[in-house]
């Protein structure tokens, strides 16, 4: 009798995640794009053979392969979700790549300035903030910035220090808040209560 599928048969799990691989029409304008605009590092290039490997600085997550393929092949990264959902443009389509940004209003800013087509503008609700947009070869991606315990922190302290707090500050805030501990984050969240108080 065969066994259920559900049932698992030995110890191999799914870790993580490898890469993520997007068609490309023009190799130089996505890494461009990817690179100058999104802020991801170009780990390496052949143009020869027509691929780019990015990554995040920060060295967390997949990289990312841009593939050039001709733009019939470019099968564009979105879908119709059949059920209403809150994040959709105005066809309905839903994004399958959402990208975390520590900065949204001043990505969105880079984007647009870039000349790329913005779907939506940023939207900001109490734990988080998005905007939807199109990379250069129309795949549909969305940007969130979590507001939570970093958020607060960076709005007091620019308050508080009665200035935009620098990349550095920015970077060393968002580290201590992206690799706290449940009660590490409580700490920094007494933090802010007696900010606030003050």
């Amino acid at each position: 009798m065969k066994k259920m599928l559900s049932q698992k048969t030995n110890d191999a799990d799914v870790i993580g995640y490898c890469c993520m691989r997007f068609p490309v029409t023009d190799l130089k304008k996505s890494i461009d794009f990817y690179c100058d605009v999104l802020g991801y590092e170009l780990l390496s290039a052949d143009y020869s053979f027509g691929e780019a490997h990015v990554g995040l600085k920060n060295r967390n997550g997949p990289g990312i392969f841009l593939m050039e393929t001709k733009p019939e092949e470019v099968t564009q990264l979105t879908f119709v979700f059949p059920r209403p959902f809150f994040v959709t443009n105005s066809t309905g389509h839903v994004t399958m790549v959402e990208l975390l940004t520590n900065d949204l209003l001043a990505l969105h800013e880079r984007i647009k300035l870039a000349g790329a087509r913005i779907d939506s503008e940023p939207v900001f609700t109490s734990d988080f903030g998005y905007f939807t947009f199109y990379d250069p070869d129309g795949h549909y991606m969305r940007a969130v910035e979590e507001r939570g315990v970093y958020f607060d922190l960076k709005r007091r302290m620019s308050s508080t220090l009665k200035r935009d707090l620098t990349e550095h500050e920015n970077q060393l805030l968002w580290g201590l808040c992206e690799k706290a501990s449940v009660e590490q984050q409580k700490f920094l969240s007494s933090i802010l209560s007696e900010m606030r108080g003050s």
